[in-house]
């Protein structure tokens, strides 16, 4: 694969190397996770916009679906908010069908689809992902395979974020399930899932840093990362020249509460926009308030790229200015920018199948338009995910509740004098389930990707054979055929003995109609033989009658209708040698 003209992916990333291979050129599912700051989301948005297989982009919450420009788990698969239990009978391959009653347009993009990313994965339970197994399976027609033979992107870092269960809900699974998390699905005990951690951090560079969020990440915190985070408690962040620090708290009535207080202490009367939404747009997913308060000095968070890349979701800025006539404010940024800001589009997207180009396309079915900023003097440690600050003010007040906050939470900063601390962190507030470090253990594995990028070299291979013999290449096709079956063996296996008897079933077609064709163009040849014998006959008559002239033209119209009219030749040679027309 050639990277050159793709500057957003480091072209010497060797395990992001290894990923692009094994979903361009094999059907492998992949796991591709990462600490934060690694470039899961970059290499996302690569393979959404340069793959050449028929997929949709999936994620767990409205938000995370619009901001992956796809669609929710659960509309796109019509899932029901209560847990998928493995022995609910409307589900099992016979009632499916009866029990979720899919148009046929979503039928037929289920049959078609080859590659399923789902975004966040880590917020998935795992009787989700079985569930998905099972309508793949039944729409694909393959109900061998896991996932119906397609191939699954899953991106996310288990580490941070984990499923929201309720305790009703935990105990209706635990019969099933050991854990909640996706790699608790029962299909993975059918496939092995190949599991790439990309290991190069991108968003801080100092050592000592990185080996505490590391420790963090884990759970196997040490008394000196204690001790290093804890110094950074209660110090005042720089806030001179322009330079701005955000608060992160685990509680969102904190965040709302001192993004509220923080608005009323500034002069003036605030000014309200309201975003606009036509169609289709959930409430739950709209990526700005409907009611976006704000006044000059405002701080605010930018929540989406701009396409001029003058700023990035998650730019943190101040709104100098307004003119709520013309809809526009004036924001400065953290690097001292200035920038007239108006409002955005979002779209909510439905995928449909293009019959006519074979290809599954994107429908907008809704959008909203507002201005893409949100008030940030502080945000939830949930939205902070995936965003980079250069301070943080973390707020732990309450304790920690859900594994992997305090990672997400310390982890946007760029560096450790850029973190205040409201309170100490506990070695409670640090805690990682034992089932994701078992489960961690399987990253990276040599064998099995080593394997899996064996695979890739014959299925590129046996693509090319593919592609020379649809060409009638037959010398290239051979060549890519006996290369594919080296690296590996499939002409026993069903896929590929249907895949040959179809393309030879073509060649049996395609002789029965080059006879057929063959066998009209000698009936249509004997019909103009007989009708130039006959002008030729006509052509006689004229030159009996002495009209030179008009045998002439019977002769030429026999030779147009068969070439091969000897006679009508040889006689208009001999009417143009003795003064006819032409002669």
């Amino acid at each position: 694969m050639h990277l050159d003209n793709m500057p957003d992916i480091d072209i010497e990333n060797n395990e992001l190397q290894q990923a692009l291979q094994i979903i361009q050129y094999t059907r492998r599912s992949l796991f591709l996770t990462g600490k934060a700051g690694t470039g899961k989301s970059t290499f996302l948005r690569y393979i959404c916009a340069n793959v050449r297989k028929k997929h949709v982009v999936l994620a767990p919450t409205g938000i995370s679906a619009i901001n992956a420009g796809g669609s929710t788990l659960h509309s796109f698969f019509k899932l029901p908010f209560h847990p998928l239990l493995p022995n609910d009978s409307r589900y099992t391959p016979r009632n499916i069908r009866n029990t979720l009653k899919y148009s046929s347009e979503k039928r037929k993009i289920l049959r078609e689809v080859e590659l399923v990313v789902i975004d966040e994965i880590s917020m998935v339970r795992a009787d989700i992902i079985d569930f998905i197994d099972r309508v793949l399976r039944v729409y694909s027609r393959n109900m061998r395979e896991p996932f119906g033979g397609k191939q699954l992107l899953l991106v996310g870092d288990i580490y941070q974020l984990e499923p929201v269960v309720r305790e009703d809900e935990r105990k209706m699974l635990r019969p099933f399930y050991s854990t909640s998390f996706f790699f608790g699905a029962r299909v993975f005990r059918e496939m092995r899932l190949v599991c790439i951690e990309l290991r190069k951090v991108y968003r801080q560079s100092d050592p000592a840093f990185i080996s505490i969020l590391d420790h963090i990440r884990t759970g196997d915190v040490q008394q000196s990362d204690l001790q290093a985070l804890n110094a950074r408690v209660g110090r005042r962040l720089d806030t001179t020249g322009g330079r701005l620090a955000i608060t992160l708290s685990t509680r969102r009535d904190t965040v709302d509460y001192i993004n509220a207080r923080q608005l009323e202490r500034l002069p003036g009367r605030a000014v309200t926009f309201r975003g606009e939404v036509k169609g289709e747009f959930p409430e739950s997913s709209l990526p700005t308030p409907v009611e976006l308060e704000v006044k000059p000095g405002a701080q605010v968070i930018f929540i989406k790229n701009d396409i001029d890349r003058r700023w990035v979701n998650g730019t943190l800025g101040v709104v100098e200015g307004l003119d709520a006539a013309e809809g526009v404010l004036y924001v400065v940024t953290e690097d001292g920018n200035g920038y007239d800001v108006y409002r955005e589009r979002w779209s909510n997207m439905k995928y449909r199948y293009n019959d006519k180009e074979k290809k599954i396309d994107e429908e907008e079915i809704g959008s909203y338009v507002q201005f893409p900023i949100r008030l940030a003097w502080a945000i939830t440690v949930h939205k902070s995910q995936g965003l980079t600050f250069r301070q943080v003010n973390i707020d732990f007040t309450g304790g920690v509740f859900a594994g992997g906050q305090a990672y997400v939470a310390l982890s946007r900063c760029t560096s450790l004098e850029g973190i205040s601390l409201e309170t100490p962190v506990r070695r409670e507030d640090v805690f990682v389930r034992p089932e994701i470090l078992r489960f961690a253990q399987g990253y990276n594995d040599g064998r099995l990707i080593a394997s899996a990028l064996n695979e890739s070299k014959a299925d590129r291979e046996y693509h090319d054979a593919a592609a020379a013999f649809d060409g009638g290449d037959f010398d290239a096709f051979l060549d890519s055929f006996f290369k594919a079956i080296h690296h590996r063996y499939d002409i026993e296996k069903p896929a590929a003995r249907r895949l040959i008897r179809m393309k030879l079933n073509r060649m049996n077609t395609l002789r029965r109609e080059n006879e057929r064709l063959e066998d009209t163009l000698r009936r249509q040849r004997e019909f103009m033989k007989k009708l130039a014998a006959e002008y030729t006959l006509l052509g006689k008559e004229c030159e009996r009658e002495r009209m030179p002239e008009a045998a002439a033209a019977n002769y030429r119209k026999a030779l147009e209708l068969y070439p091969e009219a000897h006679e009508a030749r040889r006689r208009l040679a001999a009417v143009s040698l003795h003064g006819g027309e032409g002669g």
